[in-house]
């Protein structure tokens, strides 16, 4: 881990040396065959099937990668979870590349909970290679691949290498060169379906299932294995959504059948390809390539994925349900509580800091200047104001554009949760005093700035006034304050005017504050008087942005692993050297060409940064995400004396179909509620044998991540938002007992009992 590291941080570096006119490094092109790439768990090489080329004759190249023990690649249909491996040619003119010939793959269940494709140990993917007719006699030619891939053990890393093959150009017939590997790797391609293969087969494709049914010629039997052989393994089709393939077999013939979906709705025909994997009695473990036309009609029959919900499932329940602690609410009610909540925002330690430093400027010129303190004051709550109504019309057009969202949504993004801890790691550093923090440097890009010149100080103070206000709120963004989480949980199952309602009223709530008290310039007599006393609270405050980030860490380390949260932090180190740069350098005194240079060369850092450490990691973060070791593993572990299961709309549907009696915590692990509330409540031993002794059966429903099921059944209890916790009782699955967002320890053990009549 520490070489590569160092590795990065060389790479994250290397805008610098650009910068100083230093000699950069030779382009990834021009380097010589990967042998040993100690950065990741799989070892690539590019090889020939011949010792040199002839001019217009094919040859074979292949990838061949040699994976770690326990790490695995994908296939092209990576299944699941994954994502394919992917390679790109660069060639002399004239030489064309044909497309990538996959070995059979294997059939892997992740975790227990994910199906997937891929290999594992040794794998060689061949690609033909058809050189120029006029390549020259005696020269030599060099194909370089840029292959792009994704390992996975417990966690998945993706990896991208620059691969070389050099080889003479001779006029006679060429030499073969890794015979015994290409024939291994050639034989493991799966063939075309002929005449001569062992079986027949028939499909037919209707009610949303592809069936293939496999019939033993005579003299013929297959080697049966129950769910499990012969199988049959879809490739890729961009528009389709192919489920696990159900497998009925006995030795004279097999039934395959693959359920169907469809991202979105369409009409079109399509050729559907798959391997069909089998044995027959006395023979090895092969593969053969089959094609089954998919008509129009059929396709346009297909439900889109994720909008289904299966025949008597859970969202098809009309629910009577059964509230403990409160019950329906008035709309006026949430308006307090809206209110109380930004209000309560002003002391949350990622907005403290911001307010502070407000009530400090205020302090300074509060003697003499009360009118304009007042002014200053308005502009810092309207931008505030401004804020959040942008933030509600940002909510109100996503769900009209059809998205599935609730409050702390944005959490559900690794990107927004990394940004954020860039904004607070930088404003971390200007309260230690790294550099100042003025007016964002944005909006001189925009010409905001150079319009404020022209103004008077006056009006200077009340337009950067009122950004604060805007910095204040997007600081405000990582926090939940009491009642607030509460408020736009309803808000976002309102009509929109509901929505700007609340939203405007948590503004209101947050500014507040500054509107009562700045036309009353009396309050400040109960301060201390300017001094030294501010850069040491200034300071201090600096500690509780580095507790935010340390928050917004575990939040990512949840979604992406502990490999995002490395290079998420390699990433703030070259931020912070950015800072540093900038406090250090573009002082006012500098000419204006080295205060221009200084910000270039800080910019080029962070940008770096992000493209060394980060990028890749986003690039499949969507993939990290549904791998349950990294997204749900930590929602089994948590409240470890209650044995959680993991949601799944399917188990939940056969529960309450079997009558058992289950229990489900809607939680994400940036809910601060609800990590409270597993804290003090979940985790205790009266709960746990509580637990134990009914029976109930507890799923825990992460939303820590995007999950459609979750948001679906979150609607139909008439909630936007977590935490929220629900018993169906025995037998009574349109009657469960809804618990408000605060539980305690006595309200638990009585609905548990209540539920399941102990």
């Amino acid at each position: 881990m520490t070489l590569r590291l160092f590795n990065r941080l060389l790479l994250a570096f290397l805008p610098i040396s650009m910068a100083l006119g230093q000699s950069a490094m030779p382009p990834a092109t021009s380097l010589p065959a990967i042998k040993e790439d100690k950065k990741h768990h799989t070892q690539l090489q590019l090889v020939g099937s011949v010792k040199t080329v002839r001019p217009g004759m094919k040859f074979t190249v292949g990838v061949l990668m040699k994976m770690e023990r326990g790490w695995h690649t994908y296939w092209k249909n990576s299944g699941e979870a994954g994502l394919p491996t992917q390679v790109k040619w660069t060639m002399p003119k004239g030489f064309t590349s044909g497309e990538i010939q996959w070995p059979i793959p294997h059939k892997y269940n992740e975790s227990g909970e994910v199906l997937t494709y891929g290999y594992a140990d040794e794998n060689m993917l061949l690609v033909d290679i058809v050189p120029s007719a006029d390549v020259a006699i005696g020269s030599a030619v060099t194909l370089r691949a840029d292959v792009d891939w994704l390992e996975c053990e417990r966690i998945c890393v993706p990896g991208r290498a620059f691969l070389e093959l050099k080889l003479p150009v001779a006029g006679g017939e060429p030499l073969a060169a890794n015979a015994r590997l290409f024939e291994k790797y050639r034989n493991q391609i799966p063939a075309s379906f002929t005449e001569h293969t062992g079986f027949t087969f028939s499909a037919t494709a209707v009610n949303a299932i592809l069936e293939v049914r496999l019939k033993a010629k005579e003299g013929q039997s297959f080697v049966a294995v129950k769910d499990a052989l012969p199988d049959l393994y879809p490739e890729p089709i961009d528009e389709l959504v192919f489920g696990r393939t159900q497998v009925d077999a006995n030795a004279s013939g097999a039934t395959l059948r693959i359920p169907l979906s469809v991202y979105e709705k369409t009409a079109r025909s399509f050729t559907f390809r798959g391997v069909v994997v089998y044995q027959m009695e006395g023979g090895k473990h092969t593969a053969v390539t089959i094609e089954v036309p998919l008509a129009g009609d059929f396709i346009s029959s297909l439900s889109v994925a994720g909008e289904a919900a299966s025949s008597g499932s859970v969202l098809d329940q009309t629910f009577s349900t059964v509230k403990t602690g409160n019950g329906d609410q008035p709309l006026y009610l949430f308006v307090l509580f809206a209110i109380m909540g930004g209000l309560l925002l002003n002391v949350m330690p990622c907005v403290l800091p911001v307010i502070a430093l407000k009530i400090f400027g205020l302090v300074r010129m509060g003697g003499d200047q009360p009118k304009h303190v007042k002014r200053l004051a308005w502009s810092f709550s309207a931008g505030i104001l401004v804020t959040f109504l942008l933030l509600a019309l940002l909510v109100i057009l996503l769900q009209a554009a059809g998205e599935q969202i609730g409050w702390g949504f944005q959490f559900q993004e690794p990107l927004f949760v990394i940004a954020m801890s860039v904004i607070v790691f930088a404003f971390g550093l200007s309260l230690f005093g790294v550099y100042e923090v003025g007016l964002p440097f944005v909006l001189a890009f925009v010409g905001v700035g150079s319009a404020m010149e022209k103004r008077t100080s006056e009006d200077k103070g009340y337009v950067t006034s009122f950004f604060e206000g805007v910095f204040a709120t997007i600081l405000a963004t990582p926090c939940t304050a009491p009642f607030l989480g509460t408020a736009f949980g309803f808000a976002f199952s309102q009509p929109a005017w509901v929505t700007l309602l609340l939203f405007a009223s948590a503004g209101v709530g947050m500014g507040l504050p500054y509107v009562v008290l700045a036309p009353r310039p009396s309050w400040m007599k109960f301060l201390p008087k300017p001094g030294a006393w501010m850069v040491d609270v200034k300071q201090f405050m600096g500690f509780l942005m580095m507790a935010t980030l340390i928050w917004l860490l575990y939040v990512l380390g949840k979604q992406l692993g502990m490999e995002g949260v490395i290079w998420t932090s390699a990433f703030l180190l070259c931020v912070g050297l950015s800072c540093w740069i900038v406090g250090k350098f573009a002082t006012l005194t500098v000419s204006r060409a080295k205060y221009v240079l200084t910000w270039v060369v800080a910019v080029a850092i962070s940008v770096g940064g992000y493209w060394v450490f980060l990028e890749s990691i986003l690039d499949v973060r969507n993939v990290i995400a549904g791998v349950p070791s990294v997204a749900q593993e930590s929602a089994s572990n948590e409240a470890r004396g209650i044995r959680w299961r993991p949601f799944s709309l399917d188990e939940l549907n056969t529960l309450l179909q079997e009558n058992k009696a289950v229990f489900i915590d809607f939680t994400a692990d940036w809910c601060l509620t609800c990590k409270v509330n597993e804290g003090t409540v979940l985790t205790n031993e009266e709960v746990i044998q509580k637990f134990k002794s009914t029976g109930i059966i507890p799923i825990k429903a992460d939303w820590t991540n995007r999950n459609p099921d979750v948001t679906r059944l979150l609607s139909k209890f008439g909630r936007s938002g977590v935490p929220l916790y629900v018993i169906f009782p025995p037998g009574k699955p349109n009657q469960p007992i809804v618990l408000p967002e605060v539980i305690t320890i006595g309200m638990v053990i009585d609905a548990l009992g209540k539920a399941t009549g102990s």
